[in-house]
């Protein structure tokens, strides 16, 4: 319903009813004025009548003014307005459904679009996902066969090292054994050597024939056995490997010391270093130094001639009046120069040699002995070498 501002637009001038009034001072009415404005209005057929004549269509529409004329069949009409108006209603209902159904439609269509998308990738995960576990488990039964693996090695390895200790213990035992022995074997060696040096410098006053000989030859022998034993204990107790191998003499030459001497000046490629003075006071006490020298370079020429072996004579000494000949000979002679033993001349002679040859050093020097054993050569009493050049 429109306000009485409203009609004031209308011409000519409508007379407004005193029970309309109340209302006309209102910019809007009011819902719950409505019903009572109707009534007012259809109670008033003059005001409805004039009313009708006078609005226009901006103001009113189609229905009122068919509700203000009442013209004849005035209530089909409305009844058709209205029934067009529902019918117009439910077909904006109907677009506005269809067209809200086809939003819905194209949203669904595009939320499957996505949905197959991420189904196409979460598909593409699976597959992954599924690769990487298939990896993963390989891995892992790797890792337990290589665990395993190293269980048993743990289990072998502590079963070695319970057996290694053992072995240790054993070789301890052994070691202990072998290092008394050797202990004891030096100390027959050395009375026996004792004994034989206190013979030797009474042996020019035993007779011819006598049994003092005999015993000295025996004293000799009893001293190279021990003295060979003293060297194949050392041997047994020597702890750092050499690169140099002894020659391995046969058992049946090893117990015999001019056997032995023997076996090793016929090795192949053998070297023999003769500790000079060593050798030739104990072959020839009686001779003075330069004849000593002279009989020993003697036969050691003689050796050298007889087995082909390189012979090197160390001796002490190079200011030694008369120590150098001219004499050409078969082994070849080394002084010490001033300040240097043989010994030492020796052990460097035996660590420059190629560790491919032999080497046999002769000497009865114990410490002599031992480091060139270590160094990996063989080694021969003085007495032996004495003993083979006077045969």
């Amino acid at each position: 319903m429109r306000t009485a501002a409203a009609w004031q637009k209308c011409k000519p001038p409508l007379p407004v009813p005193a029970d309309i009034k109340p209302f006309a001072k209102q910019p809007r009415l009011a819902a719950a004025s409505l019903g009572r404005v109707r009534r007012i209005v259809d109670a008033n057929d003059e005001f409805r009548a004039r009313l009708a004549s006078a609005v226009v269509p901006e103001l009113v529409d189609e229905l009122g003014i068919a509700w203000l004329r009442r013209e004849p069949g005035w209530e089909e009409r409305v009844g058709e307005l209205v029934e067009r108006r529902a019918k117009e209603a439910a077909e904006r209902d109907s677009e506005r459904l269809v067209a809200s159904e086809q939003r819905r439609r194209v949203a669904a269509e595009e939320a499957a679009t996505r949905t197959r998308a991420e189904l196409v990738a979460l598909a593409e995960k699976f597959v992954e996902r599924e690769q990487e576990f298939r990896e993963f488990r390989h891995r892992e039964q790797t890792a337990m066969a290589e665990l395993e693996a190293l269980r048993r090695t743990v289990s072998e390895l502590k079963q070695e090292a319970r057996h290694a200790r053992d072995r240790e213990g054993a070789a301890r035992s052994l070691l202990e054994r072998v290092e008394a022995e050797r202990d004891d074997a030096i100390g027959r060696a050395t009375t026996a050597a004792a004994q034989r040096d206190a013979l030797l410098a009474n042996r020019a006053d035993l007779p011819d024939g006598s049994q003092g000989a005999a015993h000295i030859a025996r004293l000799r022998q009893l001293a190279d056995v021990a003295s060979t034993l003293v060297d194949g204990l050392t041997a047994m107790v020597s702890t750092g490997p050499s690169p140099r191998q002894a020659v391995d003499v046969p058992r049946t030459a090893a117990k015999d010391p001019r056997k032995t001497a023997e076996y090793l000046l016929k090795a192949p490629g053998m070297v023999v270093f003769v500790d000079g003075y060593n050798v030739a006071k104990l072959g020839w006490p009686e001779l003075s130094l330069e004849q000593q020298r002279a009989k020993l370079l003697d036969s050691v020429d003689g050796l050298a001639r007889r087995f082909g072996t390189e012979f090197v004579v160390v001796l002490d000494g190079a200011d030694v009046v008369g120590a150098h000949a001219d004499r050409r000979r078969l082994a070849r002679v080394r002084y010490s120069p001033a300040g240097v033993t043989a010994d030492d001349i020796i052990r460097d002679e035996v660590g420059r040699l190629d560790t491919r040859r032999p080497v046999v050093v002769v000497t009865n020097d114990r410490e002599v002995r031992r480091d060139v054993i270590a160094a990996g050569a063989n080694v021969l009493t003085s007495d032996s070498l004495v003993d083979l050049a006077l045969r």
